[in-house]
This record gives structure tokens, C-alpha cells and sequence, in this order.
């Protein structure tokens, strides 16, 4: 855990945590020491569709096997 009074280590370790690479973490803390904060918000919601869009892939991929395995039992098997 980083120490709460340095700042730049909660940025990083929250970052990290969030899956960001070393580059984009090091991007975001370049934006937040420059009080690019518009920037710094676009960046991020640029990273978070990325991350909703796995989501939504994996899900898709999910109910393709739910489906598949209901199908399955319905069927009395292949």
C-alpha cells in the first residue's frame, strides 16, 4: 500500500490497480502535474470504454456457452 502522503505513489498504485500500463500511468501523472484535467478525464474515459468493451465481449461470450449448455441439456446431449 502506498503511503497516503505521497501523492504520486497513490496515483500510481491506484492506477496500476485499475490495469493501466506503466506508460499510461505515467501519461496520467504527467496531465494531473500539468493540471491538464480535461485531457487527463478524456484519457481515462478512453481507457474505461476500452475496459466496458471487454466486458461487453466477455459477456457475449458467456451467453454463447450458456446457450450452448442449455441447448445441450434440452437436447439430451450432441
Amino acid at each position: 500500500m502506498a503511503n497516503a502522503a505521497d501523492k504520486n505513489a497513490v496515483i500510481w498504485e491506484n492506477l496500476t490497480d485499475a490495469g493501466l500500463s506503466r506508460e499510461s500511468v505515467e501519461r496520467c501523472i504527467e496531465l494531473i502535474n500539468t493540471k491538464s484535467y480535461t485531457a487527463l478525464e478524456r484519457y481515462l474515459a478512453v481507457y474505461r470504454n476500452k475496459l466496458l468493451d471487454r466486458i461487453h465481449e466477455y459477456t457475449a461470450r458467456l451467453d454463447c456457452l450458456d446457450y450452448f449448455t442449455y441447448d445441450l441439456k434440452k437436447n439430451g446431449g450432441i
